[in-house]
């Protein structure tokens, strides 16, 4: 059977991308995360959250809230479709990417501004991203849009596909791209669940929740 570091594959850099199904808090499945950050993050730096439209800023704010007095870092609030020209925020410790459709995050981070996200990992930033927004980081992603066609993401992990829900993980479109002879899988990350992805490739889990791994039909003949 393969390892976790065999099977996942990441762009490279210096620093993490961390994949949560829901909203951590600082109890509850997710408790251990603050813990997980003191030991990763760069405390000179500060943390700031890029929020798309269709997510709830309240629940953005009290996250905020809790990492800026568990951790003494001044945090920033950017939003996803107006916000993104702005200076520095790829000089984060901590970036937050928040929101329910993958794909608003996949036409949004293009360009100048997905080499600027780049750059975060490349030093060394933990990147944070939430619900629908870590689904932008596979290879191809489901909107809820458009549920029944796999649309092109962002390809920080190569061949993979991230979901939320049960019945994207096993629905016909994601079953059909799994049976292709490339070594393909899906994450389904539940409620809190939260993956890591470290550099050398490290390969954690940080919620009392596990993720769910399916691997495709290449995987079985190795």
């Amino acid at each position: 059977m393969s390892r976790p570091e065999q099977v996942f594959r990441r762009i490279p850099g210096e620093g993490w991308l961390v994949l949560a199904g829901s909203n951590p808090e600082l109890g509850g499945e997710t408790a251990d995360l603050m813990e997980r950050l003191l030991e990763r993050l760069d405390l000179a730096r500060p943390i700031a959250a890029i929020v798309a439209p269709d997510c709830d800023p309240d629940q953005v704010n009290a996250l905020l809230e809790s990492l800026e007095e568990w951790l003494g870092v001044e945090t920033g609030y950017l939003e996803l479709d107006t916000d993104l020209e702005v200076e520095g925020w790829e000089e984060s410790g901590l970036l937050l990417l928040e929101g329910d459709d993958p794909e608003l995050w996949v036409d949004a981070l293009q360009g100048e501004t997905q080499r600027r996200l780049r750059r975060a990992m490349e030093q060394g930033g933990l990147i944070l991203a939430i619900g629908g927004a870590a689904g932008a980081f596979g290879s191809q992603c489901l909107s809820p849009i458009r549920p029944d066609s796999l649309l092109p993401a962002l390809d920080w992990i190569s061949e993979s596909v991230v979901v939320l829900q049960p019945e994207d993980a096993h629905g016909e479109a994601v079953r059909d791209w799994l049976q292709q002879e490339e070594r393909r899988l899906v994450v389904r990350l539940e409620p809190g669940s939260i993956l890591a992805l470290g550099p050398v490739e490290k390969v954690e889990r940080w919620g009392a929740a596990a993720p769910e791994i399916i691997l495709g039909k290449g995987w079985a003949e190795e």
